[in-house]
């Protein structure tokens, strides 16, 4: 071999020895990134060991509690507050959180409780007698004990606005409906008034200062009863029970519209009771009018109050209930739902983008995404009371305090973290053998270029050594 050859080849030699240790320091490298995710991995791993969930008591199996992973419809549901308690969800201000159902309902009732229910497919009525004849005289003994519960019905509530109507209160009952259908054919469904004044009382006559005027008493002979005072004189005695009704030329009644007067939440609960039982009775209902979809119109309907789960089934006590506490809570707070449709977003309706938007950007209805829920809750953006019956009203409650929550291991999220670990760990041991075949090839070709190194250096060395001889 001449000597520059045996030069050129063992500068190739060293060329390829370097790229060759140069190779196996940037595989080293690898292998120590390798060994950095490996403890990432393991460390995920270990904090993954740790998760927890909320959990709620929705029951017994026996003397066992049953406990079932938090959800907004499991916390909020007619179930719960049934076997357990009833609980609500608000936001920072106290704004009830409800479901689209309720919200949509609560809008379309303008504040009225009993119509409320209606949108939900319930009435308070208790009873299920309804009014089917139209002359007075074929009244059943079932028709007439309704209209005794619906006469004591509005008395209660009178009594607590002043006004004593007496046993003569009968005697408008059941003009209702004529009032109602503002005296047209009570089989005609297209005779209805807009809004409350179908229901009717008496007007009674009243003085300057205001006070009702009575009728004087009578004995059994019909005659005028009086009382003397001291003087002798004679003065009369009134039936505080039979006041004096205004009536028209014609000596006709005339009637004043039940509208709500009172200031109390007693009086209010006595007024939707009584105008339930009028409703039933007479078969009302609330229909959106053609002519303007906003607004809705009081209906004589034969069949629709049949439609109502009412009071008089104990089956639907519970369900009552729990309405009748989330409409106070609204009427006290106020509320808020959650929308998927962007176009529906307003002060009360929060745009939840469930599977829209770009990636990073997509806020989940808590309604909807247990997940989001139970984030909210621990963080406070959502908090929660529950309905005490000590009380009488919701009180607050957290997830800490509430002794039908508990914290418990993820069961879930520690398999699901196992699974991860085991893939990734797979996947880093794979990567890690393959780069130890690379080290073990690049160390095999190492060794036989030392070794054709070493030979061809010898040569050269000689060659050199043969040169100096020469010319030396």
């Amino acid at each position: 071999m001449g000597m520059a050859a045996s030069q050129a080849r063992l500068l190739s030699i060293t060329a390829r020895l370097t790229n060759n240790e140069n190779t196996g320091q940037s595989i080293s490298y690898s292998k120590q990134r390798l060994a950095d995710q490996t403890q990432q991995i393991t460390n995920e791993y270990n904090e993954a060991l740790e998760a927890t969930k909320l959990t709620v008591l929705t029951g017994f199996n026996g003397a066992d509690a049953t406990y079932t992973d938090i959800s907004y419809n499991l916390m909020t549901g007619p179930q719960m507050a049934e076997n357990v308690r009833q609980y609500v969800v608000t936001d920072t201000k106290g704004r009830v959180l409800v479901t689209n159902t309720i919200a949509d309902a609560y809008e379309k009732s303008n504040g009225n409780y009993n119509q409320f229910l209606a949108n939900l497919g319930y009435s308070q009525a208790d009873i299920t007698v309804q009014r089917t004849y139209t002359n007075i005289d074929d009244r059943t003994d079932e028709q007439l004990a309704a209209e005794q519960k619906i006469h004591e019905a509005w008395d209660k509530y009178f009594a607590t606005i002043g006004i004593n109507l007496g046993d003569d209160e009968h005697d408008f009952g059941f003009g209702w409906v004529e009032t109602y259908v503002q005296g047209g054919d009570i089989n005609n469904q297209n005779d209805y008034a807009i809004g409350q004044g179908y229901a009717t009382y008496n007007k009674v006559q009243k003085d300057a200062d205001g006070n009702v005027i009575y009728n004087q008493a009578k004995d059994a002979d019909g005659n005028l009863i009086y009382e003397e005072d001291e003087d002798g004189n004679k003065i009369p005695v009134y039936d505080y029970d039979s006041p004096v009704y205004e009536t028209d030329a014609d000596g006709n009644y005339i009637y004043e519209p039940i509208n709500y007067e009172g200031t109390t939440e007693e009086s209010r609960d006595l007024y939707d009771y009584a105008m339930a039982l009028t409703e039933a009775y007479l078969r009302t209902n609330a229909a959106k009018t053609q002519d303007d979809p906003e607004r809705y119109k009081l209906e004589y309907d034969m069949d629709s109050s049949l439609a109502l789960k009412n009071a008089a089934d104990p089956e639907n006590a519970s369900m009552l209930t729990y309405y009748s506490n989330i409409f106070d809570k609204i009427q006290s707070n106020g509320y808020f739902t959650y929308t998927n449709t962007p176009a529906e977003a307003d002060e009360n309706h929060i745009y939840a983008g469930i599977g829209t938007g770009t990636a990073g950007n997509v806020q989940k209805s808590p309604l909807e995404d247990n997940v989001t829920f139970e984030a909210a809750l621990r963080d406070g953006t959502l908090r929660l009371e529950y309905y005490s019956t000590t009380d009488k009203k919701f009180v607050s409650t957290t997830i800490s305090e509430d002794t039908c929550i508990q914290e418990v291991e993820d069961e879930r999220a520690i398999a699901k973290a196992e699974s991860k670990y085991n893939q990734d760990m797979t996947d880093l041991e794979n990567k890690d053998k393959k780069l130890d075949l690379e080290l073990k090839k690049l160390d095999t070709e190492h060794s036989a270029l030392q070794t054709e190194y070493d030979s061809v250096k010898n040569v050269v060395d000689k060659n050199v050594e043969a040169s100096f001889k020469t010319f030396g």
